[in-house]
Protein backbone atom coordinates (compact mmCIF):
# COMPACT_ATOMS: atom_id res chain seq x y z
CA UNK A 1 0.00 0.00 0.00
CA UNK A 2 2.78 2.24 0.83
CA UNK A 3 4.01 3.38 -2.64
CA UNK A 4 0.79 4.49 -3.36
CA UNK A 5 0.28 6.56 -0.56
CA UNK A 6 4.22 7.83 -0.95
CA UNK A 7 4.66 8.31 -4.96
CA UNK A 8 2.28 6.35 -7.30
CA UNK A 9 -0.65 9.00 -7.43
CA UNK A 10 -2.72 8.51 -9.86
CA UNK A 11 -5.88 7.77 -10.54
CA UNK A 12 -6.57 4.75 -11.68
CA UNK A 13 -9.70 5.91 -14.05
CA UNK A 14 -7.21 8.01 -15.60
CA UNK A 15 -5.63 6.34 -18.84
CA UNK A 16 -3.65 9.08 -20.72
CA UNK A 17 -0.86 8.56 -18.49
CA UNK A 18 1.57 6.32 -16.36
CA UNK A 19 0.37 7.07 -13.26
CA UNK A 20 -2.94 6.17 -14.26
CA UNK A 21 -1.79 3.46 -15.99
CA UNK A 22 -0.12 1.68 -12.86
CA UNK A 23 -2.78 2.14 -10.68
CA UNK A 24 -5.54 0.32 -12.72
CA UNK A 25 -3.08 -2.43 -12.91
CA UNK A 26 -2.74 -2.51 -9.40
CA UNK A 27 -6.86 -2.11 -8.63
CA UNK A 28 -7.53 -4.66 -11.50
CA UNK A 29 -4.70 -7.50 -9.67
CA UNK A 30 -7.02 -6.40 -6.45
CA UNK A 31 -9.96 -6.80 -8.11
CA UNK A 32 -8.82 -10.81 -9.11
CA UNK A 33 -7.75 -11.54 -5.69
CA UNK A 34 -10.86 -10.81 -4.36
CA UNK A 35 -12.50 -12.70 -7.09
CA UNK A 36 -10.70 -15.43 -7.16
CA UNK A 37 -10.99 -16.07 -2.94
CA UNK A 38 -14.90 -16.69 -3.86
CA UNK A 39 -14.84 -18.24 -7.54
CA UNK A 40 -15.82 -15.60 -9.40
CA UNK A 41 -14.80 -13.37 -12.47
CA UNK A 42 -13.38 -10.22 -12.15
CA UNK A 43 -15.49 -8.46 -13.81
CA UNK A 44 -17.98 -9.19 -10.90
CA UNK A 45 -16.52 -7.45 -8.13
CA UNK A 46 -17.65 -4.21 -7.67
CA UNK A 47 -15.06 -1.43 -5.00
CA UNK A 48 -17.19 0.07 -2.28
CA UNK A 49 -16.18 2.18 1.20
CA UNK A 50 -17.13 -1.43 3.22
CA UNK A 51 -20.26 -4.17 3.77
CA UNK A 52 -22.48 -1.03 5.21
CA UNK A 53 -22.21 0.36 1.18
CA UNK A 54 -21.75 -3.23 -0.15
CA UNK A 55 -25.45 -4.27 1.68
CA UNK A 56 -27.15 -0.54 0.69
CA UNK A 57 -26.24 -0.97 -2.64
CA UNK A 58 -27.53 -4.61 -3.07
CA UNK A 59 -30.27 -4.42 -1.00
CA UNK A 60 -32.07 -0.94 -2.37
CA UNK A 61 -30.30 -1.33 -5.68
CA UNK A 62 -32.48 -4.77 -6.35
CA UNK A 63 -35.46 -3.34 -4.85
CA UNK A 64 -36.02 -0.14 -7.03
CA UNK A 65 -34.71 -1.66 -9.95
CA UNK A 66 -37.39 -4.02 -9.92
CA UNK A 67 -39.66 -1.75 -8.51
CA UNK A 68 -42.88 -1.54 -8.82
CA UNK A 69 -43.21 -4.38 -10.59
CA UNK A 70 -42.14 -6.74 -7.76
CA UNK A 71 -41.96 -5.02 -4.37
CA UNK A 72 -41.62 -7.76 -1.76
CA UNK A 73 -37.98 -8.43 0.02
CA UNK A 74 -37.15 -10.89 2.51
CA UNK A 75 -34.53 -11.00 5.30
CA UNK A 76 -34.03 -12.21 8.66
CA UNK A 77 -34.23 -10.91 12.64
CA UNK A 78 -30.64 -11.35 13.16
CA UNK A 79 -29.22 -9.35 9.71
CA UNK A 80 -26.76 -6.89 9.98
CA UNK A 81 -28.25 -2.83 11.32
CA UNK A 82 -27.61 -1.90 8.04
CA UNK A 83 -30.03 -4.39 6.20
CA UNK A 84 -32.55 -4.18 8.69
CA UNK A 85 -32.24 -0.10 8.00
CA UNK A 86 -32.19 -0.55 4.41
CA UNK A 87 -35.26 -2.56 4.50
CA UNK A 88 -37.05 -0.23 6.78
CA UNK A 89 -36.16 2.75 4.28
CA UNK A 90 -37.66 1.28 1.70
CA UNK A 91 -40.98 -0.09 3.87
CA UNK A 92 -40.98 3.78 4.36
CA UNK A 93 -41.29 3.53 0.44
CA UNK A 94 -43.79 1.67 0.08
CA UNK A 95 -42.10 -2.03 -0.19
CA UNK A 96 -43.17 -5.03 1.58
CA UNK A 97 -40.52 -6.60 3.83
CA UNK A 98 -40.55 -10.08 5.57
CA UNK A 99 -38.77 -10.06 8.86
CA UNK A 100 -38.11 -14.14 9.24
CA UNK A 101 -37.73 -15.18 12.39
CA UNK A 102 -34.59 -18.39 13.16
CA UNK A 103 -34.92 -21.12 15.14
CA UNK A 104 -33.73 -21.84 18.46
CA UNK A 105 -30.38 -22.82 17.00
CA UNK A 106 -30.00 -19.89 15.03
CA UNK A 107 -30.59 -21.43 12.26
CA UNK A 108 -33.19 -20.12 9.11
CA UNK A 109 -36.38 -22.56 8.85
CA UNK A 110 -35.70 -23.17 5.16
CA UNK A 111 -39.60 -24.10 4.63
CA UNK A 112 -40.90 -21.12 6.46
CA UNK A 113 -38.35 -19.24 3.86
CA UNK A 114 -39.81 -21.24 0.69
CA UNK A 115 -43.50 -20.06 2.06
CA UNK A 116 -43.02 -16.77 2.07
CA UNK A 117 -41.57 -16.38 -1.41
CA UNK A 118 -43.84 -14.77 -3.41
CA UNK A 119 -44.16 -13.85 -7.15
CA UNK A 120 -43.63 -10.51 -6.58
CA UNK A 121 -40.64 -11.14 -4.24
CA UNK A 122 -37.42 -9.77 -5.75
CA UNK A 123 -34.69 -10.10 -3.17
CA UNK A 124 -33.71 -12.50 -0.16
CA UNK A 125 -30.72 -11.25 1.93
CA UNK A 126 -29.69 -13.74 4.75
CA UNK A 127 -25.86 -13.14 6.82
CA UNK A 128 -24.05 -15.70 6.10
CA UNK A 129 -22.20 -15.39 9.60
CA UNK A 130 -24.00 -13.46 12.17
CA UNK A 131 -21.63 -10.83 14.14
CA UNK A 132 -22.98 -11.27 16.99
CA UNK A 133 -23.51 -15.11 17.74
CA UNK A 134 -21.61 -16.31 14.89
CA UNK A 135 -23.97 -18.82 13.23
CA UNK A 136 -23.58 -20.43 9.60
CA UNK A 137 -26.42 -20.33 7.50
CA UNK A 138 -27.01 -22.45 5.09
CA UNK A 139 -26.25 -20.18 2.52
CA UNK A 140 -26.05 -22.99 -0.72
CA UNK A 141 -29.32 -24.32 0.39
CA UNK A 142 -30.42 -21.03 0.55
CA UNK A 143 -29.26 -19.78 -2.83
CA UNK A 144 -30.45 -23.18 -4.62
CA UNK A 145 -34.16 -22.36 -3.61
CA UNK A 146 -34.12 -18.49 -4.94
CA UNK A 147 -32.52 -19.84 -7.44
CA UNK A 148 -35.82 -22.35 -8.58
CA UNK A 149 -37.88 -19.30 -7.56
CA UNK A 150 -35.96 -17.03 -9.81
CA UNK A 151 -35.79 -14.67 -7.24
CA UNK A 152 -31.87 -12.95 -6.59
CA UNK A 153 -30.25 -13.84 -3.13
CA UNK A 154 -28.02 -11.65 -1.41
CA UNK A 155 -25.75 -12.57 1.05
CA UNK A 156 -23.87 -10.11 3.81
CA UNK A 157 -20.20 -12.84 3.99
CA UNK A 158 -18.48 -9.56 5.61
CA UNK A 159 -17.78 -12.22 9.15
CA UNK A 160 -17.44 -15.26 6.84
CA UNK A 161 -15.38 -14.04 3.55
CA UNK A 162 -11.53 -15.11 4.25
CA UNK A 163 -12.75 -17.49 6.84
CA UNK A 164 -14.76 -20.19 5.46
CA UNK A 165 -14.96 -21.34 2.10
CA UNK A 166 -17.23 -19.95 -0.70
CA UNK A 167 -18.29 -20.21 -3.87
CA UNK A 168 -20.68 -18.18 -5.61
CA UNK A 169 -21.50 -20.18 -8.50
CA UNK A 170 -22.07 -23.94 -6.82
CA UNK A 171 -23.65 -21.60 -3.45
CA UNK A 172 -26.25 -19.46 -6.32
CA UNK A 173 -24.98 -16.30 -4.61
CA UNK A 174 -26.43 -13.54 -6.75
CA UNK A 175 -24.78 -10.66 -4.48
CA UNK A 176 -22.37 -10.93 -1.76
CA UNK A 177 -20.69 -8.11 0.63
CA UNK A 178 -17.54 -8.27 1.38
CA UNK A 179 -15.45 -6.08 3.98
CA UNK A 180 -11.64 -5.64 3.78
CA UNK A 181 -11.05 -5.01 7.44
CA UNK A 182 -12.96 -8.32 8.77
CA UNK A 183 -9.53 -10.43 7.60
CA UNK A 184 -7.19 -7.52 8.79
CA UNK A 185 -6.99 -5.39 5.87
CA UNK A 186 -7.71 -1.54 5.94
CA UNK A 187 -10.91 0.04 6.87
CA UNK A 188 -12.77 2.38 4.72
CA UNK A 189 -12.84 -0.89 1.58
CA UNK A 190 -14.73 -3.73 0.77
CA UNK A 191 -16.81 -5.24 -2.30
CA UNK A 192 -19.85 -6.42 -3.49
CA UNK A 193 -19.83 -9.27 -5.54
CA UNK A 194 -22.78 -8.96 -8.32
CA UNK A 195 -23.24 -11.87 -10.56
CA UNK A 196 -23.07 -11.62 -14.72
CA UNK A 197 -24.50 -15.10 -15.24
CA UNK A 198 -27.18 -14.94 -14.69
CA UNK A 199 -27.28 -11.11 -14.74
CA UNK A 200 -28.54 -9.59 -11.43
CA UNK A 201 -30.09 -6.26 -12.18
CA UNK A 202 -29.56 -3.29 -9.71
CA UNK A 203 -30.04 0.42 -9.18
CA UNK A 204 -26.82 2.80 -8.65
CA UNK A 205 -27.50 4.71 -5.66
CA UNK A 206 -24.48 6.89 -6.14
CA UNK A 207 -24.07 8.48 -9.31
CA UNK A 208 -21.00 10.93 -10.73
CA UNK A 209 -18.18 9.36 -13.32
CA UNK A 210 -19.73 5.55 -13.64
CA UNK A 211 -17.27 3.48 -12.06
CA UNK A 212 -17.53 0.06 -11.05
CA UNK A 213 -19.66 -0.67 -14.20
CA UNK A 214 -21.76 2.18 -13.94
CA UNK A 215 -23.01 0.44 -10.33
CA UNK A 216 -20.67 2.69 -7.74
CA UNK A 217 -19.44 5.81 -9.18
CA UNK A 218 -15.87 7.50 -7.52
CA UNK A 219 -12.30 7.59 -7.55
CA UNK A 220 -11.48 4.17 -6.38
CA UNK A 221 -8.56 4.74 -3.22
CA UNK A 222 -6.02 2.81 -5.38
CA UNK A 223 -4.44 2.33 -1.94
CA UNK A 224 -6.86 0.63 0.48
CA UNK A 225 -7.82 -1.04 -3.13
CA UNK A 226 -4.35 -2.70 -2.92
CA UNK A 227 -4.88 -3.59 0.77
CA UNK A 228 -8.06 -5.34 0.33
CA UNK A 229 -6.55 -7.50 -2.61
CA UNK A 230 -3.50 -8.36 -0.69
CA UNK A 231 -5.69 -9.35 2.44
CA UNK A 232 -7.79 -11.34 0.39
CA UNK A 233 -4.57 -13.66 -1.15
CA UNK A 234 -3.16 -13.76 1.90
CA UNK A 235 -6.44 -15.21 3.67
CA UNK A 236 -6.80 -17.34 1.28
CA UNK A 237 -3.50 -19.34 1.95
CA UNK A 238 -4.17 -19.08 5.77
CA UNK A 239 -7.45 -20.50 5.10
CA UNK A 240 -6.17 -23.44 3.16
CA UNK A 241 -3.64 -24.20 5.69
CA UNK A 242 -5.87 -23.34 8.76
CA UNK A 243 -8.41 -26.46 7.52
CA UNK A 244 -5.73 -28.49 6.92
CA UNK A 245 -4.52 -28.24 10.46
CA UNK A 246 -8.30 -28.81 11.84
CA UNK A 247 -8.58 -31.87 9.31
CA UNK A 248 -5.37 -33.57 10.57
CA UNK A 249 -6.91 -32.62 14.75
CA UNK A 250 -10.11 -34.21 13.50
CA UNK A 251 -7.73 -37.60 12.45
CA UNK A 252 -5.68 -37.37 15.90
CA UNK A 253 -9.09 -37.29 18.22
Amino acid sequence: MLPFYISRFGNPHSRTHEYGWYCEEAVEKARENVANQIGADHKEIIFTSGATESNNLAVKGVAKFYHPKKKHIITTQIGHKCVLDSCRVLENNGFDVAYLPVQKNGILDLEVLEQSIKPETSLVSVIAVNNEIGVLQPIEEIGRLCRSRGVSFHTDAAQAFGKVPIDVNAMNIDLMSISGHKICGPQGIGALYVSRRPRVRLEAQQNGGGQERGLRSGTLPTALVVGLGEASRLASEEMKVSFQKEYYLLLVI
